[in-house]
């Protein structure tokens, strides 16, 4: 696995895109691409298509590297770019926008907050790898997909107290591990 560096600066990132340094593209790929993915699927609400908008930002990165001229945080500008996409997928598939959703201001305080979120949501699916295969479909039923307990219940044709009791495992289980045993108060 590639050396991870999360200290790749906006000109080192503009340098290798001019230049398409295939190394530092995929290093920026492999640093970058997970979060993207989670902050494009929490607009879209659509795995493939927060996916295919990641994808589309590389392929525009490696397109046109040559003409790219990054400024500031590289994180921000990537953060910016996959936003920007997904409104304009949103708007693309005339769904309702919210006004506060397209008035979003790439800010220091909502940029970390959104990191943070982030990162939490990336540990979380981590872990959820280490819940039973059952187990963690329902958990990612309920928590990434937004369903409730009856209708993940109709959708695997099982019990809705086998949901509710397999819901328990994965909860424990990951506030186990997030809080590293200690205890909430």
């Amino acid at each position: 696995m590639p050396h991870e560096r999360h200290d790749i600066s906006a000109d080192d990132a503009t340098k290798a895109f001019r230049n398409r340094d295939a190394d530092v593209f995929r290093e920026i790929y492999t640093v970058y691409s997970e979060e993207l993915y989670l902050l494009a699927y929490r607009w879209v609400k659509e795995q493939d298509l927060a996916r295919d908008i990641v994808q589309g930002l590389f392929t525009y990165l490696w397109e046109k590297g040559p003409e790219i001229q990054i400024t500031g945080n590289l994180r921000h500008y990537l953060y910016r770019a996959v936003t920007n996409r997904s409104i304009n997928e949103l708007k693309r598939r005339a769904r309702h926008v919210s006004e506060e959703a397209l008035q979003w201001q790439a800010d220091t305080g909502t940029l970390h907050e959104i990191t943070d979120h982030l990162l939490l949501q990336k540990e979380i699916l981590r872990l959820s790898q280490e819940l039973a295969p059952r187990c963690r479909e329902i958990f990612l039923l309920s928590r990434f997909d937004g369903l409730e307990p009856s209708e993940i219940a109709a959708r695997l044709d099982i019990a809705i107290n086998t949901v509710y009791f397999q819901l328990a495992v994965a909860l424990k289980h990951l506030r186990t591990h997030l809080l590293n045993g200690k205890r909430l108060e």
